[in-house]
């Protein structure tokens, strides 16, 4: 028997500008007023495309497109699992997905939909054309199929049907094309393959579909049915969702700017609303919220009742935007659309000449100094199409990858996934980037460059994690090449997602590029890089330069005691003062060591704390008075501090490894309600360990434990509330400081805690030893977290000496990697009264942060921040108010 899968709620909504038309109010017709309505109201449809964006031609990459909400499992994988690319059935690109959580022994659905307002009677077709590639088939237990639903006002399912389901038993290299003409019976659900999908039996077909009473929603959905950890992948294109009769919602078109970068603030936003079944649309049923803020009032709003054209004129320079659109005809039926888009000159300075990295020489050094956006053959001024010469104007070293724009080239051209830019967009052309492009693979830019002085950027991306290099060097008349920097990234967000990367000198110094005539430029690839294009900059010759900057804030553990860094200047000196820097919240500028000539100095900070966190803000002004700052975040901890890993803890009723290695405890269980505890997830799956709490490879830094012997690293994963885990260990003895290593999304918080009696039990007593809180940036995105008490200012110092069992507990939202002990150096006070005051005083180390609290009870209660000293070898004081009950004092460094 083949089943019909629906789904009412939508989970993960595109961030990317889904375009949605929505009816907001319930009709309830009799059959008598059925008919009527049919008579009446049933406006020719002329079998129009309901879908925005049906062919996926508005995106590209790694994105949700345009116009479409994306639904997917609790455990889908992160970023997700799915492209923009080709193959297509028409046009450019077509949406690729594969499985979306390779949870054995569990079936998942995931996918794409749109929803529209509806009305009862209305009638409809729907398809959509499928395709697996025979490199990449569709595993044996995986299917595809479109579908369409018909929801009250209540969200509540009225009626559902589908299309056959594709697998790769259909062929492979072939795209098919499959109608929506399944009836399902919705009275009566199956058991469940996906628990969040329920499952009806197919009962007829039909050669039409028409909207049952009670309908406010019609939704078209393409879902991925994925069994287990099953492979391969399928595409999707030219999803159709045809409207044959009935009122049709209104539509939001010609909206600008779209997922924009470089948008001129003079340009606005600009869109028509309009009712393809004449509904008149008043303009006060337009409204449009910018960046969280109602203006609708400041909309010009012009043209007949039933077509409106919308402008709005309030952008700045210099910022980002989200802007939502919703429109109201009257009838009742609702349209929205959403945006996101950068005015000019986010995170950069004015452009004066920008180049596309596909761009590269063609016919032994032929260029164009000012091309033509086209997507087709032709056009002599256009670099569509052209071929260039290998060891010329190009040196590939495998010919593979996609050739999308220039087809015939050796030289691997694809659509990039970036933003669009005005440009592009008027030419109706993707945008395009080199990929892949491998290691020492190069490609030439000829031009008649302006005559300037120039600071580079580059257009660049590369996969999670990732680092990467690109030369850019000067190709000299005996065609030997000088060198100009490089542009780095450290550590990538996704192969489609691009950050603005400056080219960068030996020293670490922005390059200052002097250009002047016909003269060719090279970019050389050092791996993992892929670019999208390159822009040049007036280049500030002047500015104070900042380079050698250590520790660099750019991994974990950069063990030291000194802080240092170099800065230059052109065509100036550094004053008196024009050099500071503030560590932790003190300017501790005074203990600079400071050498070097009038305009170039080196930077020493001697009396950095080694084994703590720390934030430097440097700030640099030379004599013209031009500065720069620099703020830094980084860590001077060791790798030889004891550390926990999360995903460690106890198996068989508190047993626990005594001398740990790396993946020591793979493939152990352990024992609810003594290990652990965990409430569980449908879909979770281990990687790891064979039950307790889920884990993932984590995306934090690797540590050289790890690295010396090739093992992986996890973090707990679906750790929610409630959730508990106990590490039994031989811990060193000692006073100490207890850092997290986590990620997170939103304000989270988690806690360590000692269990004082019944270990290896179930009724165990614990003791809380102090509160880990902050607030996380995302679950890729990893922090070192301080064991605070519950003020979470001071920090909590934790006493062990030999066999004990700690616990991490959690309010959820977290993904815990490890936990290390940080020895606490003993700081003696001494305290005396002068006046009315209490003194304070501790001797101090040169260059150190020491923070003084105080509470009034020295068992309970949140200490408090008196204040911050710096050290300078001598003891120092610090004065409190006297108070009638006494008060109780530490101090901490930092």
């Amino acid at each position: 028997m083949e089943n019909c899968i629906s789904f009412v709620p939508d989970n993960c909504p595109s961030s990317r500008n889904p375009i949605k038309r929505l009816k907001s109010r319930t009709l309830n017709f009799s059959l008598l007023a059925l008919a009527a309505f049919l008579m009446l109201a049933a406006s020719p449809a002329h079998a129009s495309n309901l879908l925005v964006n049906p062919g996926f031609e508005s995106s590209s990459g790694r994105v949700v497109p345009v116009g479409w909400t994306r639904f997917a499992p609790t455990n889908a994988q992160s970023p997700g699992n799915y492209w923009v690319e080709a193959p297509a059935h028409s046009g450019t690109v077509g949406w690729k997905q594969w499985g979306a959580a390779y949870a054995a022994g569990q079936t998942n659905v995931a996918g794409l939909s749109q929803s529209l307002s509806s009305a009862p009677g209305s009638i409809y077709q729907a398809s959509g054309w499928m395709y697996t590639k025979s490199g990449d088939t569709l595993g044996t237990d995986c299917m595809t199929w479109v579908e369409v639903s018909f929801l009250g006002a209540g969200s509540q399912l009225l009626a559902l049907y589908k299309s056959d389901n594709f697998t790769a038993a259909a062929g492979t290299d072939t795209w098919l094309q499959y109608p929506v003409t399944r009836v399902c019976d919705i009275s009566a659900p199956l058991p469940p393959g996906d628990l969040n999908y329920p499952t009806y039996a197919v009962t007829g077909t039909v050669s039409q579909i028409v909207a049952p009473l009670g309908t406010t929603t019609i939704r078209y959905r393409y879902a991925y049915s994925q069994a287990g950890t099953s492979g391969g992948s399928a595409n999707f294109d030219d999803a159709l969702l045809n409207q044959i009769s009935g009122p049709i919602p209104p539509v939001i078109s010609g909206l600008f700017p779209v997922n924009m970068i470089f948008v001129n603030p003079s340009d606005g936003i600009s869109f028509t609303a309009s009712s393809p079944s004449g509904f008149t649309i008043n303009n006060s049923a337009i409204h449009l919220i910018v960046n969280g803020v109602d203006v609708s009032g400041d909309l010009s709003i012009s043209g007949p009742a039933s077509s409106k054209t919308v402008t709005y004129d309030g952008l700045q320079s210099n910022l980002t935007y989200t802007a939502s659109i919703t429109v109201t005809d009257s009838f009742n039926f609702t349209a929205s659309a959403d945006t996101y888009f950068e005015t000019t000159w986010v995170g950069i300075e004015p452009i004066t000449y920008l180049w596309e990295a596909e761009d590269f020489d063609f016919d032994s050094g032929q260029y164009i100094n000012n091309p033509d956006l086209c997507s087709v053959s032709g056009n002599p001024n256009c670099y569509f199409g052209k071929v260039g010469v290998e060891g010329i104007d190009e040196h590939n070293l495998n010919g593979g990858g996609s050739h999308q724009y220039r087809p015939d080239d050796l030289m691997a051209t694809s659509v990039s996934g970036d933003y669009s830019r005005k440009n592009l967009s008027a030419a109706g052309r993707l945008d395009y980037r080199i990929d892949p492009f491998n290691f020492n693979e190069w490609v030439n830019y000829t031009r008649d460059w302006p005559n300037s002085t120039n600071w580079v950027i580059a257009r660049l991306a590369t996969d999670i994690g990732l680092s990467g290099t690109i030369t850019l060097s000067r190709v000299n008349p005996d065609t030997s090449t000088t060198d100009l920097g490089t542009f780095t990234v450290a550590n990538g967000r996704g192969w489609s997602t691009f950050d603005n990367v400056y080219l960068k000198d030996t020293n670490g110094f922005l390059a200052n590029v002097v250009l002047n005539g016909k003269e060719t430029l090279r970019v050389t690839s050092g791996g993992n890089l892929l670019p999208g294009f390159f822009m040049l900059v007036a280049a500030q010759v002047d500015l104070p330069r900042l380079s050698n900057l250590y520790p660099t804030g750019t991994r974990p553990f950069e063990f030291t005691n000194t802080l240092s860094f170099a800065v230059a200047t052109t065509g100036a000196s550094f004053p008196a003062g024009g050099i500071k820097v503030n560590l932790d919240g003190r300017d501790v500028s005074a203990g600079l060591v400071i050498t070097g000539s009038a305009s170039a100095k080196n930077v020493v900070y001697p009396g950095l704390l080694p084994n703590a966190n720390h934030t430097a803000i440097i700030t640099v002004t030379n004599s013209l008075g031009h500065g720069i700052g620099v703020t830094n975040h980084f860590d001077t901890f060791s790798e030889t501090n004891y550390m926990v890993e999360a995903e460690d803890f106890d198996f068989d009723g508190g047993q626990f490894v005594g001398s740990w290695y790396p993946e020591a405890y793979l493939y152990l269980g352990a024992t609810t309600n003594i290990d652990f505890q965990h409430s569980p997830f449908d879909s979770e799956g281990f990687l790891y360990r064979l039950d307790g709490i889920p884990e993932d490879k984590t995306h934090d830094s690797l540590r050289e434990t790890f690295l010396s012997v090739g093992a992986f690293d996890y973090d707990l994963t679906w750790f929610g509330n409630g959730d508990w885990a106990n590490y039994t260990r031989v811990y060193p003895t000692g006073n100490f400081y207890v850092y997290g290593r986590f990620s997170g999304l939103g304000g989270y918080s988690m806690y360590l805690d000692q269990i004082i009696s019944g270990a290896g039990t179930t009724s165990q007593v614990t003791k809380r030893l102090g509160h880990w809180g902050t607030v996380g940036l995302g679950y890729s995105s990893y922090d070192w977290v301080p064991l605070t008490d519950d003020g979470l200012a001071a920090p909590a110092i934790v006493k062990l000496n030999g066999l004990s069992t700690l616990r991490i507990a959690t309010t959820g939202n977290s993904n815990p990697n490890y936990f290390m002990l940080v020895p606490a150096t003993d700081i003696t006070l001494t305290a005396g009264r002068s006046g009315n005051n209490i003194v304070v005083s501790f001797p101090t180390q040169s260059g150190v942060i020491y923070r003084v609290f105080a509470r009034d009870n020295l068992t309970t209660g949140n200490w408090s921040l008196l204040t911050t000293v710096v050290g300078d070898g001598t003891v120092k004081p610090v004065s409190d108010l006297a108070t009638a009950t006494g008060r109780f004092y530490k101090v901490v460094a930092p």
